[in-house]
């Protein structure tokens, strides 16, 4: 099997990325799909819920040049420790406090530390894999990021109803966070065994900044235009989905982990094919093709329909959505030089979160003012304009086999 052939060929530095990786997704996963649940226990409503995840995305966002800097500055390795302490901090602190300002602190906190990962991700795969092989590396890390997110979602889910029963809800998603912060630390351990680039050359915060200058051509301002509208579409909707299930549709949190786990496998799924896909159809054709046909799924999600109906639309939208990512990431890679890919992958990280964030604090006003199914519609029209800018993009690659 291609991938198995791959993995044995991965350098220590991609392999112990590769655990890393999926110990910082069950991270991720447990805070965005559980702090919204936890903070609605404590008697914050939405709107206030959707401001925390967009701060949280924001500085994810923000946080992305800053981390670009320690990337050059201090390295890989120390760079990717001091995320994780971030979040850890952040992960347990959510939990002690319940005033408005500390509890935005500590999304704060996450999102400086999840901003580390979002910056070295594509340029550190990129590094450490020979040409022939990234799609296939993208793809398996893309495959990993989502198993992380599905034990958040679906162990996360199981253990606050298990513990529903002993303790209060607050109280068994207090847990879920506990253990998540005992990963983050655990962490460490896999990055210490890595190692930084032996001609890594430090640049000063001046020599990081000129460098944005240098990649600003004309196909990398479309492509982070493209990032931007996927990306305010997906805020709009994706970050409420436990929320949508829970208090919309009124599912217990281990189903709505369950149905959110099972989503999360069709990215895993997708994950797995989509080198068939781009040996048959390309890059650029693939990503058009996958996100346009999610968009039906999408739709279908807001009528009423039974519990097995309801997975298989969350299954295939998230699927199909988001199994095109690692060629976007491989694609993206490819617009610059190799010096200047810790500012692309910043810059994009940066994009991707500030525009998710818009499309968060949007999602959770319309969900709070006017009702759940409203931004779904509004997400699909910036998802067929997206794909649009994406396929001018590729246009003469389009014209082509390929």
């Amino acid at each position: 099997m291609e991938t198995i052939r791959v993995i044995k060929k991965l350098n220590r530095n991609m392999k112990m990325f590769l655990i890393v990786n999926l110990i910082e997704c069950f991270v991720m996963g447990v805070f965005n799909t559980f702090v919204g649940i936890y903070l609605k226990e404590i008697g914050y409503g939405e709107h206030f819920v959707g401001y925390v995840l967009s701060i949280n995305t924001l500085v994810i966002a923000f946080g992305s040049v800053f981390s670009a800097y320690l990337l050059e500055k201090i390295g890989r390795r120390y760079s990717f420790m001091l995320g994780f302490l971030f979040t850890a901090a952040g992960s347990i602190g959510i939990i002690f406090v319940h005033s408005k300002i500390l509890i935005l602190l500590m999304s704060v906190a996450v999102g400086f530390g999840l901003s580390v990962r979002a910056t070295e991700e594509g340029m550190f795969i990129t590094e450490n894999t020979p040409e022939e092989n990234r799609v296939a590396v993208f793809s398996l890390s893309y495959v990993i990021y989502n198993l992380g997110y599905v034990l958040a979602t679906f162990l996360g889910g199981v253990i606050s109803s298990y513990m529903a029963h002993v303790v209060d809800s607050k109280t068994a998603v207090q847990i879920i966070f506990v253990i998540s912060t005992f990963m983050s630390l655990i962490a460490i351990i896999p990055i210490a065994l890595m190692k930084d680039p032996k001609n890594h050359v430090p640049r000063d915060m001046k020599g990081c900044f000129k460098a944005y200058k240098n990649i600003m051509k004309k196909n990398v301002i479309a492509f982070m235009i493209y990032y931007g509208i996927i990306g305010v579409g997906a805020g709009l909707v994706v970050p409420f989905f436990s929320i949508y299930l829970k208090y919309s549709m009124n599912i217990s949190d281990a189903v709505v982990g369950s149905i959110l786990s099972i989503s999360q496998f069709g990215c895993i799924v997708g994950g797995m094919v989509i080198p068939f896909l781009v040996s048959r159809m390309g890059r650029a054709r693939t990503v058009i093709f996958c996100q346009l046909i999610s968009i039906p799924f999408l739709l279908s999600i807001m009528f009423p329909q039974g519990l097995i109906m309801l997975t298989i639309a969350f299954f295939m939208r998230n699927g199909l959505m988001n199994m095109a990512t690692p060629v976007m990431q491989n694609l993206e890679m490819d617009l610059i030089e190799e010096d200047e890919r810790t500012n692309l992958s910043s810059l994009a990280a940066v994009i991707q979160n500030l525009s998710r964030a818009v499309g968060i604090t949007a999602g959770g006003f319309i969900m709070e003012h006017i009702s759940y199914n409203a931004p779904y519609f509004v997400t699909v029209v910036l998802y067929v304009i997206g794909v649009l800018i994406f396929r001018s993009i590729y246009k003469s690659d389009l014209i082509g086999k390929k």
